[in-house]
């Protein structure tokens, strides 16, 4: 489910999806389905990747029993097929209980503000006038971090976290 720019992941998609394993004649040790089922599941997510939280939670669902030695085992085809869908499914039921909300940045946002120069231009100064509250007409690197921190949220777009190492 999307609106405008934000998606709601609720697991709906992968529900519906192609659940089979990629055809091989190789057995699967259980870390390298994991891999493979979550590599699937963020292709199918337009490129998502899951937190650790909501994989840890499928995998409790799966009923492995010790994770450590799911990992490790030798998986034939069929069981590891058939681990591959409870998996996804798990991941989907998880994402049904608790889902995530992601927005999507496609720079639409900053390309209207950029694109009209007297509207940046008053965006930046009213940014600058809030910052420089000693009216000096200076600001310090920190303001200047914040203020492109309160912009950003401002338009949406949530905080960089590498941003300190460019300022």
């Amino acid at each position: 489910m999307a609106d405008e720019g934000l998606t709601i992941v609720d697991g709906e998609k992968l529900r519906f999806a192609d659940l089979s394993l990629p055809e091989s004649d190789v057995t699967f040790t259980g870390a390298q389905l994991l891999d493979v089922a979550d590599s699937k599941v963020s292709s199918l997510l337009g490129g998502l990747s899951l937190p650790d939280t909501v994989k840890s939670s499928a995998l409790k669902r799966l009923n492995v029993g010790d994770v450590i030695n799911f990992r490790c085992a030798e998986l034939d085809r069929e069981e590891a097929s058939s681990k591959f869908r409870e998996y996804v499914i798990a991941i989907a039921d998880e994402l049904q209980d608790d889902p995530i909300v992601a927005s999507i940045l496609d720079g639409n946002t900053l390309r209207l503000f950029l694109e009209d120069e007297d509207d940046f231009a008053m965006l930046a100064e009213n940014l600058f006038t809030e910052l420089d509250i000693e009216d000096t007409g200076k600001i310090s690197k920190s303001e200047i971090r914040n203020a492109l921190l309160h912009m950003g949220v401002e338009m949406g777009i949530p905080p960089f976290s590498g941003l300190h190492s460019y300022l």
